[in-house]
């Protein structure tokens, strides 16, 4: 067995001289105007090269040409077409004398078609051919002989009645006879045949009419292509039409390529080239519905995409019963994901076919030759049954007959890993330089399959191109020719050759970078007329290349991209008819029939090049013909050249899932700026995120509407190649100038140049992946590098990059939604848009996982693709957790490999491992404890979006960029052979622990145990060894034994359910910088104190036994103390007030403290003091006024019940809650004064009461109203509705913050939230309200928990929205909720019991339902034991409505409903808040708007009402998600 990359024609019995298919005979007195044209062109359609005399018309009755007679000669097949006159024409006698001649002596095929005759009449010379036959008798061997034959012969009747179906048999016919092209398989096929049979015996195993996809998988040089080739010679007769696509992986990476092999496909299948393929996804429907109509044989040879497979065989149903598809690759899991039917796994040659074939290649016959059998066995066992490296190294060894040269060859061979690479560069780098010169062209420039004879002439100016040196690569089989003396070459041994080229090459790269290729004839066009047409071009911004003599060469090959690589071909027919090119006739005609003798071109050859003309034929040109004018026709010309559209779409993606939005995004900041001024604009965010893939996008939809445009791709990688900046400089200029002759030489004159270039075009210009300055200085240096309007978006992770150029606008890239990430995800894992039955809950967990990341939903989805064992899914989800997916970690560690500084490394790794969710403030003060550079390197990272800080001021940062980070420390120790420097599964810390017998170099361990789990002991004597741990972070976990041998450098303990009752004396404490025991068990914190000289964080919250505060004399330099739910602390030390640098106490919920020592209220640095919920404190000390630090004061829910003189005297409180006066102190403050002159005496609202005392509105129209509120207090118990209209934003947020407190629901923490949102949102809804008859809900003991409200009418859209959302409500339901279905509701949803969002406006529609639903994981009936209030906000209109459940339940009347629906406008902003008691947490709030129908469809309203409700209605639907 062996392998070969080239195809011919072999054990053909046709004439391999043949330069036509067909010779078409004949007469033109009454065929030529119908059938005879006909035929011609349906055969050319075919893809049928044809000769047929044009100038029989003049000649008919005159002795036929030389040219004719050499064409029948040269034609494998001939069509006589008899015809009643066909007997009477001179030519068509001779033509039957040269045909049947040639059909005898070199068997050529003949057709004989009987046009509106009686095929029996022939030989009777009755009625086809009369008296004229007498003659023709005579001079054929006076017995008929002739006549005789061709009766004999197996033909066609044509009748006009039905002409086009004859043809169309004509044409089925002649293509089957010419088809018996078998593909070379091997000069050697040892093994060969075995292996086919076995192939035959699995495409023959189905009886079904199904078809079959079999796949051949093996190694690369195995020879899956050999056997595929030779199972393919063997059966494709037995097919209606087959294909045979060598080297897809090849193909595929050109140009156009994959629309190429699409267009192949169908050529090969319907023999037309006619039924065009423009883009990929026309291709895939195209083919999908023509190749089902037949029965086909295809192979697919080499792939190794699944997109691949996807284009040319999507899936079984694409074919005809009874169709076999075979697909070779070197990748199983291709195969899997295709579902084929079998896979034959290629095995190596046993060692018998190994020495045979070895021996033929390195000997020339089938065994070793005497003295040689030990070594060739030595050969045969290091090349492992592979066929390739047998055939390679027995062509290098063909003429070395020593010994010890053998034994030196295979002393080189040593890598048993690396067979075919090693060999190769073994042979290779024993060429001479110009024979390694040869072989590199062969292998870099798609020379396989021409003519070796065609090289030679083409090269025969190229001195290192010569005869001898391609003989010297056959012997050593880096080349092979066929018996057409073909050259063909391995696949590996061409990647070999172009890993080689690309190694050498430093300079840009050569697709792409000319516009024009202009092809002349030197010795026939005017000089002139060429070098006018070139500077023309060149001076209209077309860069043009220009073509050598040889004009064959390149027409064929421009013709052919233009069919296969959608190459736009402009034909001049400069002093000749564009006839004569198309028909080969007169002086051209005469010099075309010259060049074929002179070159003694093959059938292929010749075909191709009759073909290509052809084709120049039938493209619209320019036609200059005694011109008076050419330098007129030179401008049409290029006016013509210009204006031809720019086809080159950067691709963008398979599944462009949230592309589109996000696009327009784009294009709205890029259109923001009305000037003229040049506007720049970054995409920020992190790797993975899909900021190439938006940027594509937005450059394919606007990059027409620019004078230049270039799109510098993989910006980051390409600077860090040799002369890299200079490449990308050039790349520029040239993208931009088409032209490469301004060159660039180094970095700074490529600045000045671009500079100077640049600012004279409106230009588009996207710049990908950057991430150094220095790398915008060079390619986009600032706004004045730019002419007027251009638009330049750069693409990056580093944040600071787009500060420093100063770019207009910067898009920062969010993470996709739930509904977007689960369509991605499901495209590459099921291959539709939404998870299979009984996936969707994993398939949610995937999407969770990946955190809205698209690389990580693409390829965790591609892997799962071919696995559909739910076991198997939760086996990969496990293992993601520990380890991530390579693929995706790479793409993110980018940006990690990036940072420059080992110290911020660092600090990301420490922050992935132990402070995500921490204040930035104290993460900060721990790392700089630790001696990190923390502010700086934080900062940084937050540039490089690695971690993010949120409004809070917590740190943040995605999961997977965690996951990396323990994967990277992971790796590191593994390399090192140490412990990892971070320790956080248990199974990790209980190895290195229990196995450690040295002291480690481990930085940090945590080790956070369930809830779940029984509490975990360890021995404080196994942390001996980790004694320089600076970071120890434990919950549920009991330390038992001496604390001493805890590591004395500990700078931040963090132990959730800290056991003991006082922290153990011996325990070195003298580094801590912070310490949170939270939920501990401690009385006292330390029995014996210890200075804490560098201790600035304290954390005792929810210590239900603490009873006394530390003693704060140790504490100097202490700057938060907070302990949140101590129920039993009773006082806090008076020693308080020696805390300098305090700058939070937070005391909140301590509810057995009674007062606060008079020593606080000296504390000048504290900044924030919270003691709300602290029930028993019934005073503040007017001396607060010394704290004049205090910016935040919250007391509310306490005993207090008068707000000190000197709170309001205060300079430094900015917000305060006390008193029920809540908000910021400009706003309460006049407040406060007000109740102080007249407490009783508020500012009387006006009222109005509707449906009796349950539901009131009120509407304050005073200027100064913001210093009282109406009373409704003591009313709110009686009503069930509650419609407010502030005044002011003020009032509104300080009206919202009574009614909750009121309701007593709200914390201090979820309130400030709250009125931050009304305060700075700029997005809400409209919200009006309308009850349904009900409030569906479902629940269950212990299991989620799902309520439903709905507020407007039914109608027949709010009927399907309703039963998708409880289709898909838990319990039954998979929790994923229906998303946006515009126009008829929009949903939306977020975190907590509150959605805030902007009233769309939705043409032809009005609002009519909001609907909104709940979960929860608490038992029982959260609608009549949990539900409060529903409140509706209007930011933009100031207004509350509040409805309680049980008003839920009830309709509204007329004039409720249309308040609701004159209070909500499209552009108001509108919050949405669900309460609920403080047992229930709300974990998600879903609201959806739902619109009418269209006037002309509109359903009749569901509620029954007491009058007629308005059509312009509004309904809300809420989901609200509690724990």
């Amino acid at each position: 067995m062996a392998s070969s990359g080239s195809s011919s024609i072999s054990n053909n019995d046709i004439n391999p001289s043949c330069i036509y298919d067909v010779f078409l005979s004949f007469c033109d007195k009454d065929t030529s105007e119908s059938l005879a044209s006909y035929l011609y062109t349906a055969l050319t359609v075919a893809g049928i090269v044809v000769y047929k005399d044009e100038d029989k018309l003049l000649n008919h009755d005159q002795m036929i040409t030389s040219s004719v007679l050499h064409a029948i000669a040269g034609s494998r097949l001939s069509i006589i077409v008899f015809s009643k006159l066909y007997a009477v024409s001179t030519c068509c006698r001779q033509e039957l004398e040269k045909i049947m001649e040639c059909r005898r002596t070199t068997c050529q095929i003949v057709v004989p078609v009987f046009y509106d005759a009686d095929p029996s009449g022939v030989f009777h010379q009755e009625d086809l051919l009369g008296e004229a036959s007498k003659y023709l008798k005579q001079r054929i061997l006076k017995k008929d002989k002739l006549i005789h034959e061709v009766c004999n012969i197996s033909g066609f009747a044509v009748h006009s009645r039905n002409e086009s179906e004859d043809i169309m048999k004509i044409v089925d016919h002649v293509t089957n006879l010419l088809d018996r092209t078998d593909l070379f398989v091997a000069d050697h096929p040892v093994g060969v045949k075995s292996r086919v049979q076995d192939i035959i015996q699995l495409l023959n195993s189905q009886e079904s009419k199904s078809p079959l996809l079999l796949g051949v998988w093996g190694m690369g040089g195995i020879g899956k292509t050999t056997i595929a080739k030779a199972a393919y010679n063997k059966i494709h007769h037995d097919f209606e039409a087959k294909s045979f696509l060598p080297n897809v992986r090849e193909v595929w990476e050109q140009d156009n390529g994959v629309v190429s092999l699409q267009q192949q496909l169908l050529s090969d299948i319907y023999k037309t080239t006619k039924i065009k393929i423009d883009t990929v996804e026309s291709g895939k429907m195209i083919l999908q519905e023509r190749l089902r109509h037949k029965r086909i044989f295809l192979v697919l040879d080499d792939v190794n995409k699944l997109d691949q497979l996807n284009a040319l065989c999507g899936s079984h149903g694409w074919f005809g019963e009874g169709s076999r598809i075979i697909i070779t690759t070197r990748d199983d899991d291709l195969l899997g994901r295709l579902k084929v039917h079998y896979v034959y796994r290629m095995k190596e040659m046993d060692s018998n076919e190994s020495l045979e074939l070895f021996s033929w290649h390195a000997f020339k016959q089938p065994i070793p030759i005497e003295g040689f059998g030990e070594l060739s066995t030595d050969v045969v066992k290091y090349s492992r049954g592979l066929p390739l490296a047998l055939q390679v190294i027995g062509s290098f060894l063909l003429t070395r007959r020593r010994k010890k040269v053998w034994k030196r060859v295979l002393e080189k061979l040593t890598k048993p890993d690396d067979k075919i690479q090693e060999v190769l560069k073994l042979i290779f780098d024993n060429l001479s330089d110009n024979i390694k010169e040869t072989f590199l062209d062969i292998a870099c420039l798609n020379l396989s399959g021409m003519s070796l004879d065609d090289l030679l002439q083409i090269f025969q100016k190229d001195v290192h191109f010569t005869e001898l040196g391609m003989e010297e690569l056959v012997i050593n089989g880096l080349v092979n020719l066929d018996s057409e003396k073909r050259i063909g070459m391995h696949d590996l041994v061409q990647l070999f050759g172009r890993e080689i080229r690309q190694e050498k090459s430093t300079g840009m790269a050569a697709g792409g970078i000319y516009d024009v290729f202009l092809s002349f004839r030197g010795d026939d066009t005017h000089a002139k007329f060429i070098s006018h047409l070139y500077t023309a071009l060149e001076n209209a911004g077309i860069y043009v290349f220009r073509g050598d003599d040889e004009i064959q060469r390149e027409l064929e090959n421009i013709m052919g991209n233009s069919r296969t690589q959608g190459m736009v071909v402009v034909p001049v027919f400069y002093k000749i008819d564009p006839t004569e090119v198309r028909n080969q006739s007169g002086r051209f005609g005469e010099d075309f029939e010259s060049l074929l003798l002179r070159m003694s071109v093959d059938t292929h050859k010749f075909s191709n090049w009759r073909r290509a003309l052809a084709e120049v034929r039938g493209t619209t040109g320019v036609v200059i013909i005694n011109s008076r004018n050419e330098s007129e026709d030179i401008r049409k010309i290029v006016d013509h050249v210009t204006n031809l559209p720019d086809r080159t779409d950067l691709f963008v993606a398979d599944h462009p899932v949230g592309v589109d939005s996000r696009v327009q995004d784009v294009i709205q900041l890029l259109n923001n700026q009305e000037s003229k001024d040049p506007l720049l604009l970054g995409i920020w965010g992190m790797g993975g995120i899909g900021k190439t893939t938006i940027a594509k996008a937005a450059y394919n939809k606007i990059r027409h509407d620019f004078e230049a445009k270039s799109f510098l791709l993989n910006v980051r990688e390409v600077w860090e190649q040799d002369n890299g900046v200079v490449s990308l400089q050039q790349r520029l200029l040239s993208d931009i100038y088409k032209t490469t002759k301004i060159k660039i030489e180094t970095v700074e004159s490529g600045k000045m140049i671009l500079q100077e270039r640049l600012r004279h075009k409106r230009i588009f210009l996207v710049l990908d992946d950057v991430n150094k300055v220095d790398q915008l200085n060079a390619l986009c240096g600032s706004h004045e590098w730019f002419g007027e309007g251009s638009r330049i978006m750069i693409t990056t992770r580093d944040d600071d990059l787009l500060s420093r150029l100063k770019v207009d606008y910067v898009y920062r890239m969010k993470e996709m939604d739930g509904n977007e990430s689960l369509e991605l995800f499901s495209w590459h894992a099921f291959k539709q848009p939404i998870p299979i039955e009984g996936f969707g809950d994993l398939s949610t967990d995937v999407v969770m996982y990946s955190g809205g990341l698209p690389i990580a939903l693409q390829v965790i989805g591609s892997f799962l693709l071919t696995r559909r064992r739910k076991k198997e899914w939760k086996s990969v989800l496990e293992k993601l957790k520990l380890i991530p997916n390579d693929e995706v970690l790479e793409k993110l560690k980018i940006s990690f490999d990036g940072l420059s500084d080992d110290d911020v490394k660092e600090i990301f790794l420490d922050i992935a491992f132990f402070f995500i969710g921490m204040d930035q403030e104290e993460v900060t003060t721990i790392l700089e404890g630790c001696g990190h550079f923390a502010d700086i390197g934080i900062s940084l990272l937050v540039q490089k979006s690695l971690v993010t800080v949120d409004r809070k001021n917590k740190i943040g940062m995605h999961d997977l960029l965690r996951d990396m980070g323990r994967e990277i420390v992971r790796k590191k120790s593994i390399e090192i052979s140490k412990e990892p420097s971070r320790l956080w599964r248990y199974e990790d810390v209980d190895s290195v622990l229990s196995k450690a017998t040295r002291a480690l170099d481990v930085k940090g361990l945590t080790l956070k145990m369930s809830r779940m789990d029984s509490r975990t002991y360890m021995e404080t004597k196994d942390f001996e060894k980790i004694n320089k741990l600076k970071f120890l972070q434990l919950a549920g976990v009991q330390l038992e034994g001496n604390y001493k041998y805890l590591s004395r450098d500990i700078r931040w303990l963090c132990w959730h359910g800290f056991p003991l009752k006082y922290t153990p004396e011996e325990f070195h404490q003298e580094h801590l910088v912070a310490v949170d025991l939270k939920y501990s068990h401690l009385e006292q914190v330390w029995k014996k104190s210890q200075l804490l000289k560098e201790l600035k964080f304290l954390n005792l919250s929810h210590s239900h036994n603490l009873k006394q505060t530390p003693d704060f004399s140790y504490l100097p330099n202490l700057e938060k103390l907070i302990l949140k739910d101590c129920p039993n602390l009773s006082s806090v030390s008076p020693n308080i007030g020696n805390l300098k640098k305090i700058l939070l106490i937070n005391l909140k919920d301590c509810t057995g403290l009674c007062e606060l020592p008079r020593s606080i209220y000296k504390l000048k640095s504290v900044k924030t003091l919270i003691v709300s919920g602290c029930t028993k404190i019934d005073k503040l000390e007017e001396d607060i006024e010394q704290m004049t630090s205090l910016t935040i004061l919250v007391a509310d829910k306490t005993s207090v019940t008068r707000v000190p003189f000197a709170v309001v005297r205060s300079k430094s409180i900015g917000f305060i809650s006390l008193c029920g006066f809540e908000g910021f102190a400009r706003n309460v403050f006049p407040s406060i004064i007000q109740s102080w002159m007249s407490p009783t005496n508020g500012i009387l609202p006006l009222v109005q009461t509707f449906a009796g005392t349950s539901s009131l509105e009120f509407f304050d129209e005073q200027d100064n109203s913001f210093y009282g509120l109406p009373s409704f207090h003591k009313d709110l118990p009686n009503l069930q509705r509650l419609w407010f209209k502030c005044k002011s934003e003020a009032q509104l947020n300080q009206t919202l913050a009574s009614i909750l407190d009121n309701l007593h629901t709200k914390s201090c923490e979820e309130l400030e939230a709250m009125q931050n949102t009304a305060q700075s949102s700029k997005f809400v809804t409209s919200a009006s309200t309308h009850c349904c008859s009900q409030v569906p809900s479902s629940s269950s003991q212990n299991s989620l928990t799902s309520l439903f409200i709905q507020i407007g009418m039914n109608c027949r859209v709010t009927n399907t929205l309703k039963e998708n959302i409880f289709q898909k409500m838990p319990p039954n339901g998979s929790g994923l909720l229906p998303g946006d279905n515009y126009p008829d509701w929009l949903a939306f949803n977020d975190n907590g019991s509150s959605v805030t969002f902007e009233v769309p406006k939705v043409d032809g529609r009005s609002l009519k339902t909001i609907m909104c639903t709940v979960y929860s994981s608490s038992p029982g009936d959260i609608t009549s034991e949990g539900l409060k209030v529903l409140l509706v906000i209007n930011c933009t209109k100031n207004t509350i409505q509040l409805h309680k459940s049980d008003a839920l339940l009830a309709s509204f009347d007329e004039e409720e409903w249309q308040k609701v629906v004159s209070n909500t406008e499209p552009g108001d902003i509108v919050n949405v808040t669900v309460v609920f008691e403080n047992k229930f947490i709300v974990k998600k709030t879903t609201v959806y708007l739902v619109y009418d129908e269209p006037n002309d469809i509109k359903a009749k309203p569901c509620l029954e009402s007491d009058g007629n409700v308005s059509n312009n209605g509004l309904n809300y639907a809420l989901l609200v998600q509690i724990i």
